[in-house]
Order: C-alpha cells, then sequence, then structure tokens
C-alpha cells in the first residue's frame, strides 16, 4: 500500500477572526461597499456569530436585493438564531435560487414541526448537486427518524456508487436494517466490539518517554492550531493540521500509518474483508480537535474515508470517572439521529489515554461524552482516504 502525501497549499489561509478584522477595516474605509457587507456577513457565520452575520448580511440585501447572493446564508444564520419562521420567509421569497437556499428551508420547516415537507426539500436540494454532502446527510437524517424505515434504505441502496458515499451508505444501511429488524445484518456492518483496534505509540528514544512527548505535542498543536477570537468556544476543529509538517507531527503520522496498515491487514479477521476493499494509493488526513465543558463531535461518520482514528494527546481528570464516562469515546452510538432507536450492535465506550490510537471503520458512528470540564482535552482525528478520492 503506497501512502501519498497531502499536498500543502501555496498559502496559508488567515483565520476566521483576521479575516473579520480585514473585512471590517474595509468597510470603514468604503461602506458602501455593499458586496464587502456581504463577505463580511459569511466571515462571521463561519465564527459562529451568526446575530451579526444577520445584520451584515441585511446590510447589503436590503439595499440591493437583486445583487445579493447569500440568500441562503442569510437563511441559515436566521436558523441558528432561532428564528425559522423567518428562514422560511427568506427562503419562499428566493425560491429556486440554489442548493443553500433549499436546504435552509428545509431546515426551517423540520424546526417547526414539517419533518415530511422538509424531507421533499431535502430530497430536491440533493437532487440538484448529489455532490452535495449536507444535502445527502440532511436526507438521512430525515429518513432515519421516519416511522417506516424501508424508504432509507432504498434511499442507501440507490446512492451513486462513488467513494464519497461509501461511509454513509454503510451506515445509515446498517441503521435501516437494525430498524427493519434484520439485526444480524446489521451487526454484519457496525460492530464496535469487533470492527475496533486500539495502539499504542511509543516515541523515539530522544523524546525520553510518551509523557514528555505528548506535552511537547499539545503545546505546538495549542500554539499552532485552533485559532479562534476568545473566549474559545467549547469545540474547536482544526482542519489545516495535514497541511503541517512538525517534526512532532511527523514523528506521529509514521506511527499513525504503521498502524493503519496492520489495521487494513486485519480486515478479513474482524469480519471486514468485504467491507473494506484494498486501495493501492491511499493518503492520511488529518485534524486536531480541542474539546472542554459541554464540547462534542456529534453523532456522525466519516465522508469519503475507509479506516477512521482518533490519537489521544491531553485528556482531562474527569476521564477516570467510569461511572460518567465524562471525555469518552462512544462508539456506535446513534441514538439521537434515529430519535431514540437503538441500534441492534449498541454502544462501545473507550476511556481515552494520552499515547492511545482507536482505529474503527469510517462508516462506523461515533460521539464523544461532554468531558464537563474546563481543562482541554486534545486529540487528532484522522482517516485513511483512498488517493483518488475527491
Amino acid at each position: 500500500m503506497q501512502w501519498i502525501e497531502v499536498e500543502r497549499p501555496s498559502t496559508r489561509r488567515i483565520s476566521r477572526s483576521a479575516a473579520t478584522q480585514i473585512l471590517r477595516a474595509a468597510i470603514e474605509k468604503s461602506p458602501d461597499r455593499l458586496a464587502l457587507h456581504e463577505r463580511l456577513g459569511a466571515a462571521l457565520m463561519e465564527e459562529g456569530k451568526h446575530r451579526e452575520a444577520i445584520a451584515a448580511f441585511r446590510a447589503s440585501a436590503e439595499v440591493e436585493p437583486a445583487q445579493f447572493t447569500s440568500w441562503g446564508k442569510l437563511a441559515q444564520c436566521l436558523l441558528e438564531n432561532g428564528e425559522p419562521s423567518s428562514a422560511l420567509e427568506i427562503c419562499d421569497l428566493v425560491r429556486g435560487q440554489g442548493v443553500r437556499v433549499a436546504l435552509a428551508r428545509g431546515g426551517a420547516l423540520e424546526a417547526l414541526g414539517r419533518p415530511e415537507d422538509a424531507l421533499k426539500e431535502y430530497r430536491h436540494a440533493f437532487a440538484e448537486d448529489d455532490k452535495d454532502e449536507l444535502a445527502m446527510e440532511a436526507v438521512l437524517r430525515c429518513l432515519c427518524r421516519a416511522p417506516d424505515a424501508a424508504p432509507l434504505l432504498e434511499f442507501c441502496e440507490a446512492l451513486p456508487a462513488a467513494t464519497r458515499f461509501d461511509a454513509q451508505r454503510k451506515a445509515f444501511r446498517a441503521l435501516a436494517l437494525s430498524r427493519l429488524g434484520r439485526l444480524d445484518e446489521a451487526r454484519a456492518l457496525i460492530d464496535p466490539e469487533r470492527h475496533v483496534m486500539i495502539f499504542r505509540f511509543e516515541p523515539p528514544a530522544a523524546f525520553a518517554g510518551l509523557e514528555q512527548f505528548n506535552a511537547q505535542l499539545a503545546a505546538w498543536l495549542t500554539a499552532n492550531t485552533g485559532s479562534v477570537a476568545m473566549p474559545r468556544p467549547d469545540c474547536v476543529i482544526d482542519y489545516e493540521l495535514k497541511h503541517m509538517r512538525s517534526p512532532l507531527m511527523q514523528h506521529l503520522r509514521t506511527f499513525i500509518r504503521s498502524s493503519l496498515e496492520i489495521y487494513i491487514s486485519h480486515a478479513p479477521a474482524l469480519g471486514l474483508g468485504e467491507l473494506m476493499p484494498r486501495h493501492a494509493a491511499v493518503r492520511l488526513d488529518d485534524w486536531v480537535v480541542f474539546l472542554r465543558n459541554d464540547g462534542r463531535n456529534g453523532e456522525h461518520v466519516h465522508q469519503g474515508g475507509c479506516v477512521t482514528g482518533v490519537y489521544y494527546v491531553e485528556t482531562p481528570p474527569t476521564v477516570e470517572d467510569v461511572s460518567s464516562r465524562r471525555g469518552w469515546l462512544a462508539l456506535g452510538c446513534c441514538e439521537k439521529l434515529t430519535g431514540g432507536h437503538r441500534a441492534a450492535w449498541g454502544t462501545r465506550y473507550v476511556k481515552p489515554e494520552p499515547g492511545m490510537l482507536v482505529v474503527f471503520p469510517a462508516h462506523m458512528f461515533h460521539d464523544v461524552v461532554p468531558t464537563q470540564s474546563d481543562a482541554q482535552r486534545i486529540a487528532i482525528g484522522l482517516d485513511a482516504k483512498p488517493a483518488a478520492a475527491s
């Protein structure tokens, strides 16, 4: 198996907060340039400042509605701000103006207790662009909560035969089978007890042990990634990590690649032989996740990947509480996605320990139990992806 290095961009993207500051300065100099207000709205939206983003978008939309192009983003901000009726009103005024508007309209309908109408809108969005991940996931989310699971199974089996759909197809097909009572078939696709392997990192001798290595790595990650406006949100994810080439990360990536190769070689013994096709060339994508207090990733799978993993750099003291499992990795969990259905495979909780790498299929649902601690939980998420996958 050949590992293809992730390409480094010619220039690194500036932080979200820096982009916002630059746009605010430009608007002070040229307040009549309405396109700047629209761009500021998009930057504020990325920062999670939805109320401010609404004001920036409206500063442009209300003056020149014919030139405004971010109706879907404006509606989405209204949704995030708890105003679904206002979001629906916006979407109804500009229907037919792209996937983002259709998705926002579906979200508004869903928030207003109209799930069947929301599903129609999401299906429309996915039909308009079958490469849109958000549209596909919205359809799947609605279908897995519908009273009848047969349409979910039908949708999964009708997804185009493309690598980018593999994880969702397998994961939600397993959910449909579980809901339809086909339990053995469901457990063949997702089995948190059987389909998981755990590896332990031994750093080079120059680092004088794992504790010192992870301490240096935690300090480097904190200084170089996760840059957001203070105070930090409870969940910060930085996807720029994969473009960084620090010696610490290169040592860790060597271990990760070796561990993933072992996992893939064991796929038949794990019961994953047919579910995990071998690829001649793969790439390693990684990112850093900072969690604290109520922060969590949410129940999800990884689009486009074949194998997923989590390496633990730093954990708060609360993970030692076995009864609450705070900060633990939850494998197989999907009750929130399904609206309460307990899947045939159950949930496996893994206590995170610095130096531990947990590896599992990319189509296995997973989440994190909130730490309820102000101390940071630092982990590196990763995917092995076919090198040709988009």
